[in-house]
């Protein structure tokens, strides 16, 4: 493992945003991370720790060890009549994992098909979509304590799971690397019945052909991955980190009364809190398909920033507080960022 200066990021984040890292090194192993740990670089430095880097986004140049970890394994550890449990090293590539699951007829992952991200990070995001939330399959979180130097593992309760949030977004965000994930999953059965609450899964599935009656796992993943590249950017041809913000949570009388001015909101409940739609929001402030030049909002998603000209992480730092102040002056409410902004 070598450690090497002066390193360009731009090609370690899809936005495609420059930006120039002290240090960088690569990983292949638990041993190379115990080696890490122990040099001046590490313990001196600040340090960041990339999987498949699809939510960093980086604002700075920095005086930073930035480390990007190359893990790939996944393995059935147990298993019974209904229950798989599935043991992922951290760095796998999400929807290769989805994939995987669905070849392999396993599911309760599928409403997560095509979201850009390593295993790890549904962990430490919580990823949600197409009401379905990482929370719901994790069983537990495997990782390597950089103060005590040891294994630490954190059953599903532990890591404090809420709307697009974790423990490790906290608490352990600076002394915690996670290094594999346990999913609960289970075993496809002609009973079993698939997760249609969003409206534009049954659509999609006429559309396709499909019959709700006899789909198969292939076949479900193939519509939630055909309804995400629908709304989204290729982020191979287009610098982007899909989703900027995140829906915005307000409280119930909060929520009377913007239903009383903008009828028309969307919505649904989240225990005593109501949720709201980020991309809604922004459309409504005008912002669809807008731009500050280089930084612009996808015309088929206001929620997602792209990358059209070249930008820099100061123009998408700028257009981002663009987009909370117009949205706070509208609303009085403030978006929070779901990309990690570095």
């Amino acid at each position: 493992m070598q450690i090497f200066w002066d390193v360009n990021l731009k090609k370690y984040n899809t936005f495609m945003v420059p930006s120039i890292a002290k240090f960088f090194c690569a990983v292949q192993s638990i041993s190379d991370i115990e080696y890490l740990v122990t040099t001046t670089e590490f313990q001196q430095n600040k340090r960041y720790f990339l999987g498949q880097w699809a939510n960093t986004v980086f604002v700075n140049d920095f005086d930073w060890l930035v480390v990007k970890i190359d893990i790939l394994w996944k393995e059935i550890i147990s298993e019974d009549d209904n229950c798989i449990f599935i043991k992922v090293w951290a760095w796998e590539v999400w929807n290769d994992f989805v994939s995987w699951c669905a070849n392999q007829n396993i599911v309760w992952v599928e409403n997560l098909a095509y979201i850009p991200s390593s295993t790890g990070a549904t962990a430490v995001q919580n990823i949600w979509a197409y009401w379905a939330q990482a929370q719901d399959i994790i069983y537990q979180v495997e990782g390597f304590d950089l103060q005590t130097r040891m294994t630490k593992i954190l059953k599903n309760n532990d890591c404090c799971f809420s709307y697009r949030d974790s423990i490790f977004k906290h608490e352990l965000s600076d002394n915690f690397i996670v290094t594999h994930v346990i999913y609960k999953l289970q075993k496809f059965t002609p009973s079993y019945h698939f997760n249609c609450e969003y409206a534009g899964i049954n659509e999609k599935i006429n559309e396709l052909w499909f019959d709700i009656q006899t789909i198969s796992p292939n076949e479900f993943v193939q519509v939630i991955t055909e309804i995400r590249k629908s709304k989204l950017p290729d982020w191979h041809e287009i610098g982007t980190a899909w989703s900027f913000f995140k829906n915005p949570v307000v409280d119930q009388d909060q929520w009377l009364q913007l239903q009383k001015e903008t009828p028309e909101l969307k919505w649904f409940n989240v225990d005593w809190w109501v949720k709201l739609s980020a991309g809604q929001l922004i459309d409504l402030c005008s912002y669809k398909w807008k731009d500050n030049g280089k930084v612009w909002t996808y015309a088929k998603h206001a929620l997602v920033l792209i990358n059209k000209w070249d930008a820099t992480w100061s123009d998408i730092l700028s257009f981002s507080t663009e987009i909370q102040n117009i949205v706070f002056q509208k609303f009085w409410v403030h978006l929070e960022p779901e990309a990690i902004l570095v």
